[in-house]
């Protein structure tokens, strides 16, 4: 489980935001929301031990994360960068096999055991397909769907996961919703950061929002996600309205 106590994060010269108090929670989804420079990156590395808190404390199954080695959090914390190119010269399940390092020996390679918990994470995606492709040859979409399922594939309990519709095509951006549900559903717990409300709405329970001038606010997600918020998050007029398939949002002058 990972939490957070009046969480400062930031830079030496520069607080980024203050006050983060968040418990995740065993299958459940929390979305982070806010505008390009809102801090949902610095937030992101302060949860994975990469930057120091400021004050306050982030804590992993009851530890504090500044006494776990890189090796621990990582075997609780997996994360989930936007798709990149940098995977290029591997196949999908090499890619995925990357994960179990933290739970290998000092340089042990991957066994027989590894290979078969990182098929059954491909499998688990709907993703078994593909695992002699090499990972460039693949869509958007379906690079990431690997990318969660390397973090599946590191047992960790909490996934992190970066803009992970960002650059993808409608259809797309749905599987992967329709992945985080699959993650949530299975009892692990997520946080995504998303520049769409209507993401939030479809798939978070709660949603964290983060604006520029370093306020944070969390709470349910269609309470939290209103006109008025969201017009104040990003400096534009927003109307929400009931569509067949939930909330959705309009764009107003």
């Amino acid at each position: 489980m990972l939490a957070t106590d009046q969480l400062t994060i930031g830079y030496a010269a520069r607080i980024v935001a203050n006050h983060i108090s968040l418990q995740l929670s065993p299958g459940e989804a929390v979305a982070v929301l806010g505008p390009n420079g809102s801090g949902k990156t610095t937030l992101f590395r302060t949860l994975l031990g990469l930057l120091p808190a400021l004050q306050g404390e982030v804590r992993l199954n009851s530890r504090l994360l500044d006494a776990l080695t890189p090796a621990e959090i990582a075997r609780d914390v997996a994360y989930v960068p936007q798709v990149s190119a940098g995977f290029f010269n591997f196949s999908v399940i090499e890619v995925v096999e990357m994960a179990r390092v933290p739970h290998l020996a000092w340089y042990a390679k991957p066994g027989a055991f590894d290979r078969k918990i990182s098929e059954q994470a491909l499998d688990e995606l709907g993703m078994s397909a593909f695992v002699n492709r090499m990972f460039s040859s693949l869509s958007g979409g379906e690079q990431q769907l690997v990318l969660i399922a390397r973090a599946l594939a590191a047992e960790a309990s909490t996934i992190l996961l970066d803009e992970p519709t960002a650059s993808l095509d409608f259809g797309n951006q749905f599987l992967i919703l329709d992945a985080i549900a699959k993650l949530t559903g299975s009892g692990r717990s997520v946080l995504f950061t998303t520049h769409n409300p209507e993401h939030a709405l479809r798939t978070a329970k709660r949603t964290l929002t983060m604006s520029r001038d370093g306020k944070v606010e969390i709470g349910a997600t269609d309470i939290i996600l209103n006109s008025e918020s969201l017009a104040s998050l990003y400096g534009i007029h927003i109307q929400l309205f009931d569509g067949p398939n939930g909330r959705m949002i309009a764009v107003s002058k």
